[in-house]
């Protein structure tokens, strides 16, 4: 398995560099509230989108399995608590 995932990260850096060369044109002007921020290629706007996407998917799963560990916390405590309770009447 760790061959393969050699191989695959090799061609991925293949097909990102490739990328890369045949986009290295600039793109136009980029302008936030009419202020020009600047002028990068359009491949390395292509990797910036990519890298923001990745950082918001990334934080959006970690809330997601932050929020399913607090669900599953709560329930194990209303279970023990429930459990507890029915164990006090049957000791008096």
């Amino acid at each position: 398995m760790s061959k393969f995932k050699v191989v695959l990260l090799i061609i991925l850096a293949v097909v990102l560099a490739d990328f890369a060369f045949e986009n290295a044109d600039p793109a136009p002007v980029i302008k936030l509230f009419k202020f020009q921020l600047g002028e990068l290629p359009s491949y390395l706007l292509t990797y910036i989108s990519l890298v923001i996407g990745m950082v918001i998917g990334w934080i959006a799963h970690g809330l997601r399995i932050r929020r399913k560990r607090r669900e599953a916390q709560a329930a194990q405590a209303a279970q023990a608590a429930s459990a507890q309770q029915q164990q006090e009447p049957q000791a008096g």
